[in-house]
């Protein structure tokens, strides 16, 4: 179904990562996890991804932060980018699209709701 399509996920809660790439792989694409913003940008460079999936909230460089940087970059500001936090606040929620998430869900999110974004970036 997915290709082997690789989908990115960064989150600094090891669960979350663990939780996310289940959902990713039971729908036929190959997760890659990260712990931060340094983490994924380092991952990016060594993987042909095709979506990522990122967390607000994480020490050293956050989702805003990463989303910045991967939209100013000319090999992956192209990239579908699925913000999934548990701020549930619309400043926090127009900050994730104003950064360049192409889609801002709340925690907890289930495999449904994922499978259907995916599907539609994708």
């Amino acid at each position: 179904m997915g290709n082997g399509k690789k989908i990115l996920i960064v989150d600094d809660c090891s669960t979350t990562r663990k939780i996310l790439s289940s959902m990713i792989k039971s729908i036929g694409y190959s997760p890659v996890a990260a712990m931060n913003g340094f983490d994924a940008l380092e991952k990016l460079a060594q993987n042909d991804i095709s979506l990522m999936v990122t967390d607000l909230n994480m020490p050293q460089m956050d989702g805003l932060e990463l989303i910045k940087n991967i939209r100013e970059s000319d090999d992956y500001k192209g990239i579908p980018i699925i913000m999934v936090t548990t701020e549930s606040d619309e400043r926090d929620r127009e900050q994730g699209m104003e950064a360049g998430a192409d889609v801002y869900v709340t925690k907890p999110v289930t495999s449904q709701r994922l499978t259907y974004e995916i599907k539609k970036l994708l």
